[in-house]
Parts: structure tokens; C-alpha cells; sequence
């Protein structure tokens, strides 16, 4: 084998997208008051990160909530399903990629926001229904 043979495979590799895409995830799970322990970062084939946030929603309190974001199409919330698959349930409009801030308002909006009257937007067909218990509602 010849040992003057050169392979550099770092020439032209810039991973700076990938760092700011990483640092501003971290800021949003910071401003939730998270670790970041529960939360993932892709890079390829496009920006994306998944969080998972402490706490429920009112409309779905027997489901684990995610925070979801992609490049193109921004932030949404979505709930596992009885299957675990996750289902959007809000999407936050404007920029894909608004100020952290402006991302942790909106998620705590969602997390104090009082049970929905219309529920036409939902995606309920992923969903198993669990059973029902009386509620005094």
C-alpha cells in the first residue's frame, strides 16, 4: 500500500449550518425550563429536532406531548397516539424559524390554554380510544 497516498476527507466540509441549527434548538429547550435530555437534532437531509415536553394538554391528558420543528414548514405540537405515532395537533404560523422566545410563548400558551369548543381540526383517526372512566365535567 502506498503510504504517500492523501485522502482528506474534511476539505470543503462547513458544519456551521448544523451548529446554529443545534444552537437554536437549545435555546427553545432552555427557555422551556428543559435539559434537553429528551430531545433530538437532525441535520440531513433537512434541519429538524424533536422535544419532548414536560406536562399535558388539556384536550389530550392521557397522551405525551412533542415539540416538533422542520426548516420549511416551522414549529408544531403534536400527542402519541395509543400506537405512538405522533399526531399534530397545532403549528405555529409565521416563519419556520421564529425568535426561541417567541416559540416558548407559544408553547406555553398551548400548555395552559383551556379545553377547545371546536375540535373539527383534529386528527382523531389516529387515535385508540382509551377507556372511559365518569368525569364530572
Amino acid at each position: 500500500m502506498d503510504r504517500d497516498v492523501f485522502i482528506d476527507f474534511g476539505l470543503g466540509f462547513d458544519d456551521s449550518a448544523a451548529r446554529r441549527v443545534r444552537r437554536y434548538v437549545r435555546e427553545v429547550v432552555l427557555g422551556l425550563g428543559l435539559r434537553g435530555d429528551s430531545s433530538c437534532v437532525d441535520t440531513e437531509p433537512r434541519a429538524g429536532a424533536y422535544i419532548a415536553l414536560d406536562g399535558r394538554l388539556t384536550d389530550f391528558p392521557d397522551h405525551d406531548v412533542a415539540l416538533l420543528w422542520d426548516e420549511l414548514s416551522g414549529w408544531s405540537a403534536a400527542v402519541e397516539d395509543r400506537i405512538g405515532e405522533l399526531v399534530e395537533i397545532a403549528r405555529l404560523d409565521g416563519d419556520p424559524r421564529p425568535s426561541p422566545a417567541e416559540v416558548v410563548r407559544w408553547v406555553r400558551g398551548l400548555l395552559h390554554r383551556e379545553r377547545a369548543d371546536d375540535r373539527s381540526n383534529r386528527d382523531f383517526t389516529a387515535f385508540v380510544p382509551s377507556p372511559r372512566g365518569t368525569s364530572s365535567q
